[in-house]
């Protein structure tokens, strides 16, 4: 299940969730490191292969209209997470045509944590 800015999508083929720390670091004058944790944000990258050209552009159409930020419903430990986030590049690759339906081979879209 996947969900961008509450609309449902075509399941993807890969997901993988990154979570990362937000830092202030610096050196002292003595040169030990000290940093500062200012957020934990999350990263989810989504896969989809062999899709058709009418859900790709569903999905770019719903990231076009809810620029900048939207929400994202998504798996995850524990269950199904939401975030607000933004879509970063959104990269395809070859498209085939069968039976007169074009389908992309690969599609990948970040989606990154406000």
């Amino acid at each position: 299940m996947l969900n961008i800015a509450g609309v449902s999508v075509k399941a993807p083929t890969d997901l993988k969730i990154g979570r990362f720390d937000l830092t202030k670091s610096g050196r002292t004058a003595s040169g030990k490191m000290v940093m500062d944790v200012i957020a934990t944000k999350r990263r989810v990258d989504v896969i989809w292969k062999m899709l058709p050209d009418d859900e790709l552009q569903k999905i770019i159409d719903t990231i076009a209209a809810n620029k900048p930020f939207f929400s994202l419903e998504y798996p995850d430990a524990g269950g199904t997470k939401t975030m607000t986030c933004y879509a970063g590049d959104i990269i395809t690759s070859l498209w085939h045509t069968k039976n007169g339906v074009r389908y992309w081979e690969e599609i990948s879209i970040p989606f990154i944590e406000q």
